[in-house]
């Protein structure tokens, strides 16, 4: 298991997503492993999700002439519907939500989990799809050995939604880290002083995964290491560690 937190989100440009895992790959939150699982199955913006919202909000396509249409279609006149809709009226409900979502984001701003948890009129519980508590049911991202952010797990609509906008920056869960990238994380962690890091940890010293364990003026003076100095962890995105529990 990592040392991070798992149920603490970074914040990421959602373009620096690239690729997604298939359902085989890994995805249970908090977990380091070795090996060459970091291949990702393809290009997030080749995904029939992403087709899909692009010519709906970009090139103005009724739903019905979309790709991610006619597949959940498909399933419901061969007897497999997908989960969400299993009858022609939940389909179009379906669709009328990601209208509302993607207007909603467009009108008032990416919401984290937290934040929605915190808003009595927008209660994320009944879209958790893959995780025990709302706050870890953000966009999931695994990291490959070279630090590289890879799609998986939940908030394949939402990563679209926030690429669509040209959103600067989103919240993320970080599911799986390789052993490799793990690394990275411990050696700057028990690490006095960043002349004591290896040229691989000093040249990651901005990644988004690593803001928890990097002291901000090692960040502020990479121009000049600093040595000799007292080690403290820099603040997080999201200063609020408490998981807030739903009450209704």
């Amino acid at each position: 298991m990592s040392d991070a937190n798992p149920a603490r989100s970074i914040r990421i440009d959602p373009d620096t997503i690239e690729y997604y895992h298939g359902s085989d790959d890994p995805w249970r939150l908090g977990r380091v492993l070795d090996g060459d699982w970091d291949e990702p199955e393809g290009r997030f913006e080749e995904t029939t999700v992403y087709r899909s919202l692009r010519a709906r909000f970009l090139e103005g396509a009724d739903w019905a002439e979309t790709e991610l249409y006619a597949q959940y279609r498909d399933r419901l006149e061969r007897g497999d519907p997908y989960w969400r809709c299993t009858t022609e009226a939940e389909l179009e409900a379906y669709f009328e939500r990601i209208d509302a979502l993607y207007e909603t984001v467009a009108e008032e701003g990416y919401r984290s989990q937290r934040e929605l948890l915190a808003d009595d009129d927008a209660d994320p519980r009944g879209e958790n799809t893959d995780a025990v508590h709302p706050v870890v049911q953000e966009i999931g991202v695994n990291v490959y050995r070279d630090g590289e952010l890879v799609k998986k797990g939940a908030g394949f609509h939402r990563l679209a939604i926030a690429k669509l906008l040209d959103l600067e920056a989103i919240p993320v869960t970080v599911r799986v880290r390789h052993a490799d990238w793990q690394a990275v994380r411990d050696e700057i962690r028990a690490a006095s002083s960043r002349g004591e890091l290896s040229e691989r940890a000093e040249s990651h010293l901005e990644h988004p995964d690593l803001r928890d364990v990097v002291p901000e003026r090692w960040r502020r003076s990479r121009a000049e290491p600093t040595t000799g100095a007292e080690h403290e962890p820099s603040r997080t995105d999201d200063p609020d560690d408490d998981v807030p529990v739903p009450q209704r």
